[in-house]
This record gives structure tokens, sequence and C-alpha cells, in this order.
């Protein structure tokens, strides 16, 4: 599959200036037939008047299907028998971001917004049958699920041009490994080939309504162990750190800096995670805090490394990154976020201490 992917994407030459109906033609829809999108309608209105919704593509299970929709005179009314419409724009063109060009409203808009209206149209006239849409720029492949809690963030996205290392999309310095981009290509397979939206003959169900509720059951169960693991485990700790650092505070405001630097580190962390501070910036790496504290601290504890009763490396991190938050710092690529969790003046206690990289035990 390697090699049929990747020969599909050198028949077509790619550049700034490949139109949105040559990326189409050439390079995603015979990219939908080899993972087993063979039945599909081009261009079927969702509207019951006018011409405001035209996704491009609609995606049927098999030949049988395809044949009951094409039965309806109104196109609106055949995407009650697909599985997925399919939304493309031209090679490399952001998916989120408006052209800001001109011509129509629909194709000024950003294409993740086109989706979005498309699966609320569709999930209305279909009674919720359809739900799935595939949005991508030929590089990128999106799946979105009209009943996901955020359809805006929570979407699946593969970067097939990487995982491919098509010419110009290598990666540079985060290149993925040979055994990476074999993931990628078995999670690019499962995720978008027709056979994961159609119901296995046993069970009834499709691949993605199975994911769907393993998600759920997992989450549930990652939910309630990360909550106690922060609330009776991670957060004492603070409290005790914080205390012995500066051992004439009040204890409401031990407390209250515990907490504030509690949500600190779940902020930053979970940002970095997301891609919401700038962690592919290479001006921003020497200061994150994965790579300065939590990446380096794995390490270390993995090998069994000594850490210091007085030294204070990691609060310099976490203190550091802290004020670059707030205030925002461009020479490293970081707009300030002025939401007042990282305000020095709403706790001052967490300006004059100094937390050691080791945290001695807490008294019984």
């Amino acid at each position: 599959m390697h090699a049929d992917l990747s020969a599909i994407f050198k028949e077509l030459p790619l550049s700034k200036t490949t139109s949105e109906s040559q990326t189409e033609d050439d390079l995603i829809w015979p990219i939908l037939n080899r993972i087993g999108w063979v039945d599909s309608l081009r261009q079927q209105n969702l509207a019951v008047k006018g011409r405001d919704d035209v996704p491009d593509g609609l995606l049927f299970a098999n030949a049988e299907a395809k044949a009951l929709a094409n039965r309806f005179g109104e196109t609106w009314k055949r995407y009650e028998h697909g599985l997925a419409l399919v939304e493309s724009k031209r090679w490399g063109r952001p998916l989120d971001r408006r052209t800001g060009g001109h011509g129509s409203a629909e194709e000024a808009a950003a294409p993740s917004t086109q989706m979005l209206r498309y699966l609320r149209r569709a999930d209305d006239i279909t009674g919720g049958k359809l739900r799935w849409g595939i949005l991508t720029n030929g590089a990128r492949w999106r799946l979105y699920f009209q009943g996901a809690r955020s359809i805006s963030e929570e979407f699946f996205e593969i970067d097939l041009a990487s995982t491919l290392q098509v010419a110009g999309h290598e990666g540079g310095l985060f290149a993925l490994t040979k055994e990476e981009q074999r993931h990628w290509l078995r999670a690019f397979l499962i995720i978008f080939s027709r056979p994961s939206f159609v119901a296995s003959a046993g069970l009834g169900t499709t691949f993605h309504q199975r994911a769907l509720e393993l998600g759920r059951f997992y989450e549930e169960h990652v939910a309630a162990s990360l909550s106690k693991l922060v609330f009776e485990d991670v957060f004492p700790k603070l409290v005790h750190a914080v205390a012995q650092a500066m051992p004439s505070a009040e204890l409401s405001d031990v407390r209250d800096a515990s907490l504030v630097l509690l949500y600190r580190l779940l902020f930053i962390l979970y940002a970095e995670d997301r891609d919401l501070l700038p962690v592919r910036d290479a001006r921003y790496d020497n200061y994150s805090l994965r790579d300065k504290v939590r990446l380096d601290v794995g390490q270390r504890k993995d090998s069994k490394d000594t850490f210091s009763d007085t030294a204070s490396r990691y609060w310099g991190v976490i203190d550091d990154l802290s004020r670059a938050i707030n205030k925002g710092d461009g020479s490293i690529g970081l707009p300030p976020y002025n939401g007042g969790l990282f305000d020095e003046t709403r706790t001052p206690l967490l300006t004059t201490i100094r937390l050691g990289d080791f945290a001695k035990k807490m008294r019984s």
C-alpha cells in the first residue's frame, strides 16, 4: 500500500500552484478509490433550495447503496444512503483559515468551518444516519464526527504527505522514523478506509462505533484515575513543598499557591501536548516544560540518577515559562495568554519561593 499511495503522489506535480480540481481529480479521489471507496457521487447538493451546501463527494458502502440513492431526483435525499461526505481542497491549503480571496462565501470560508456546516446539515436531513466527514488538502487528512462533544476540536488528523515522505514534507527536525511511518500509514488505512465505516457481519457495528465506545470507557477510567492521582497524591505533595519553602506563610496562602501551581502545570502539559503552545518552533524547545522538565525527569528516573536536595533547576524552568506565558515572548514564538492563571500579582507567594528538584518526604 505504501508503494501504491506514493505512486499516486508522484503522478501529480505538487506545488502552491496546484489547483483544487487537480488535487481532487489526480490525488484525493485516486487515494479514496485505492482504500476502498469505489462507489461515490460528486457534488451532491445538501440544500433543499439553492446551492449553499455542496460537498465535493458522497461515499457509499457499495454499488447497491449508491443505486438506492440515485433513485432520488433531489440530491439532498441521497445522503441518507451514504456513509461519509468528502470536502477536498487544493494542495496544501490551510484547513483552519480563510483564504481571504474573492469568490463565493463558501470558497472564502475556512475549510473546517465548511465541514462543520455540512455535517450539521447532513445529520439533520438524514436523521443522524450520516455523521462522518473527510476533509483533506491532499497532504493532511481529517475525519470529523458529528456526534463528538466538540466537533471543531475532536477530529482525527494524519499528515499523509509526511507519513509517505513526499518531497518537501520529510519533516526536517521532526522527521518520522521508519517505524513511525509504518505506524501512521496503518492508522491512516484503518481510520479512512471503507471497511471501517461498514458494520461487521458478526458484530453488527462498525470499527468506528466500537472505537468510540471503547474510547468513552477508557476515558472514564483514565479520568477517575487521573483525578485521584492529582488530588490525592500530587496536590498534597505540592502543599507540603510550598509550606517547606515558606514556613512563615499562612496556611490559606499555601493552599491557594499550591492550587494555582497545580493548574499551571496541568495547563502547560496539556497545551504542549495539544500544540497550543509552540512546541514545534525551534525557538521554544529550550524553554518548554516537556523537554526541560518532564522528559528530563523521566530519563533521570529511569537511569536512577540523583536529584539535588538544594538545587532548583526545574523550578527555574517552570517559573520562567510561567512569566513568558503571562506576558508573551515573541522571541520564542510565544503569544501572551491573559487568562489570569499566570498573573504574578494574584499569587505573590509563588514569586518569592523556589522549590527544590528533590521533594523531601511528607511527615505522616
